[in-house]
């Protein structure tokens, strides 16, 4: 995870650990929401998310507008590592 960490930008990384602090909740979150929680712009939290959807940490559903991001066991497995 660390060697994972000191590659990310800092957004990326700002992402990643707020998903792996947030791992536990059942609570499903948007692109916006995540956003405001973060201080990010929601294009940047929209890119970062699709990066990480296309290594596997989590996985996106489009409903309606809005798009919802559910962390999968592989992220949770990363975060454990920590």
């Amino acid at each position: 995870m660390k060697e994972l960490l000191a590659l990310l930008p800092e957004s990326r990384r700002k992402l990643l650990l707020f998903l792996c602090e947030h791992r536990h909740e059942d609570k499903l979150r948007t692109f916006r929401q995540i956003s405001l929680q973060t201080q990010l712009t929601p294009i940047t939290v929209r890119n970062a998310m699709f990066e990480f959807k296309a290594f596997g940490f989590v996985k996106i559903y489009e409903v309606g507008r809005a798009y919802v991001v559910v962390p999968t066991e592989k992220l949770k497995e990363l975060c454990m590592e920590k």
